[in-house]
């Protein structure tokens, strides 16, 4: 026997990560980081596969009846986050980028090195130096990697904690939208802002330069051989 459940939140996005993920991995479904955004009340359709066989079911989400709340209370707040998760694809797709020319820059590094060649030594210093380019706008965005063991608290909260941060104050309001929703939303707006734009400023400056000397060194896998001699 097999159970599943449903938290009545869409499917989550995936997260900013310095990481390559597979499959699902990176989402989530419930309140803060990357979960998705609740469902508004209303009657949604279930489907459930497993193998070859396939079912479906009516599922009525209904308001909470605990609380007397406004069917456009819940339609403002389900808006407001979903402009929070437009920001956190903007920031999902700055590392996703990264992450790809972090791994161009280690490729061109392992080629060099096996290429034992002593007139690639700048092409190895830009290589190296793009390579910390990209960690220190990883750190920018996500914070400073901390490999201690146990809860640790960040000194300074990541563009991405923001976005956490009003996405918590957001789900749990049952409220009209507030100033301070307003404002926490405007602090994670501001900051996703400042990603988009240092992401887009390195891949139209230092990138570009980059790719230019890179593309114009000859990395052949090809190497000349001489005559064996065995006597």
């Amino acid at each position: 026997m097999f159970r599943t459940t449903w938290n009545l939140n869409e499917r989550g996005d995936r997260q900013p990560s310095r990481d390559r993920t597979r499959g699902d991995q990176g989402r989530g479904g419930g309140s803060g980081g990357g979960f998705g955004t609740p469902v508004l009340p209303g009657t949604y359709k279930l489907r459930i596969t497993f193998g070859d066989a396939k079912d479906s079911a009516q599922v009525t989400v209904k308001p909470d009846p605990r609380v007397d709340v406004p069917m456009s209370v819940y339609e403002q707040r389900y808006a407001m986050m979903k402009d929070l998760q437009k920001l956190r694809a903007a920031a999902t797709q700055a590392t996703d980028r990264l992450r790809e020319a972090k791994e161009i820059a280690e490729e061109y590094e392992r080629k060099i090195k096996e290429s034992k060649r002593t007139d690639l030594k700048e092409a190895a210093d830009k290589t190296k130096a793009m390579k910390d380019s990209v960690n220190a706008l990883f750190d920018f965005i996500l914070g400073k990697e901390d490999n201690r063991q146990g809860i640790v608290r960040s000194p300074e909260p990541s563009p991405v904690s923001y976005i956490q941060t009003a996405a918590g104050y957001i789900m749990r309001s049952r409220d009209p939208i507030s100033e301070t929703d307003r404002r926490v939303f405007k602090h994670a707006e501001d900051k996703i802002d400042k990603v988009v734009k240092r992401v887009n400023y390195f891949f139209d400056n230092t990138w570009k330069e980059y790719r230019t000397l890179m593309e114009s060194i000859q990395l052949s896998p090809f190497k000349d051989y001489q005559p064996i001699k065995y006597r």
